[in-house]
């Protein structure tokens, strides 16, 4: 029987809306993500193209690092360090690296809207969404050079069918490398810089449709998104940097019975930054040498590939990939 004869009748509709089964009939897929580490099917990414050319050489400070930072005599040396513009051509053949990766692992990866040249820091697009049950919470970006991104997102959001469940507007800001779905009752968001209470309230909202109770954890002023201090690997499982959490949340981590694994501080920084694909399955970059070697002696399975370049940039491989669906 056709989708569509199945729902000749004047009943009541019963189901939520974030049902899957309605979900799949009515909007072509199961969209969004009731946690953050169930198997991936589907992945938004940019490769990077020529808008990489309009960043100034200390373009690390976009995505890695406060704009307040700038204002504070005596920034450690390591906050001030320049690292020059990425090579755009090694930076496209990590991404197809990367996306080769992910390829192999069964994961369809789909590429964000727009050919312009603006909006240079898109290839991040994480930020570009908020995925919880049934579709996708559009951010509103803090800086001005990333804020026009927000229409790429909704322009593929729309060809591709998501379901575009609120939108984060007035003088809120939220951005989706501070949001994480712990599980499917529970989300998590960073405050900082570039997450006001205003984006956070409005994220609370939204997900109180669903039942969903958001966690709202304030980060140093040393980092702007979650992902830099937290990601969830497995069900009982979680990557940390301990410096930058609250012992409030740790606590809570801990009475949730998770288990905790710091990564190494001999690694680069963003080490922390993977991409979980499946439960206890984890896409890594392979300058974590230290990193990887826990989570493999934890028996997280490790993949490996390298993102170096991107490090130019302030971002990783979490940064990289927005998942929009998972089994």
């Amino acid at each position: 029987m056709h989708t569509s004869r199945r729902y000749l009748s004047r009943k009541m509709v019963v189901e939520p809306f974030h049902d899957k089964k309605l979900l799949k009939d009515m909007w072509g897929e199961n969209w969004g993500v009731s946690n953050d580490i169930q198997p991936v099917k589907k992945v938004l990414m940019h490769r990077p193209g020529k808008e990489i050319l309009s960043l100034h050489s200390n373009a690390q400070q976009i995505e890695y690092g406060s704009v307040l930072a700038q204002n504070i005599k005596g920034t450690p040396p390591q906050d001030e360090q320049t690292t020059g513009l990425p090579n755009l051509e090694s930076l496209q053949f990590q991404h197809d690296q990367l996306a080769g990766v992910l390829t192999k692992e069964g994961i369809e990866v789909v590429y964000l809207e727009g050919e312009s040249e603006s909006w240079p820091e898109r290839t991040f697009t994480r930020d570009l969404g908020m995925v919880i049950p049934g579709g996708v919470i559009l951010p509103r970006l803090a800086l001005y050079i990333r804020y026009g991104e927000t229409v790429f997102a909704s322009q593929t959001f729309s060809r591709l069918g998501v379901p575009m469940l609120g939108c984060i507007q007035g003088n809120g800001f939220a951005e989706g490398g501070s949001f994480s779905m712990l599980d499917s009752t529970t989300a998590i968001i960073g405050r900082s810089e570039r997450v006001n209470p205003d984006g956070i309230e409005q994220v609370r909202q939204i997900l109180s449709h669903q039942n969903i109770d958001l966690i709202s954890v304030d980060l140093p002023s040393t980092i702007i998104h979650l992902d830099e201090a937290f990601l969830l690997l497995d069900q009982h499982t979680a990557l940390i940097n301990q410096a930058l959490l609250p012992f409030w949340f740790l606590d809570e981590l801990h009475k949730r019975k998770l288990n905790l694994l710091h990564v190494d501080p001999r690694d680069p920084a963003l080490s922390i930054n993977v991409l979980p694909i499946a439960p206890g399955r984890v896409v890594c970059p392979s300058s974590g040498i230290k990193t990887n070697e826990l989570l493999r002696s934890c028996g997280i399975k490790v993949i490996t590939v390298d993102i170096s370049e991107f490090y130019k940039l302030g971002g990783g491989i979490h940064c990289l990939t927005l998942p929009l669906t998972r089994n």
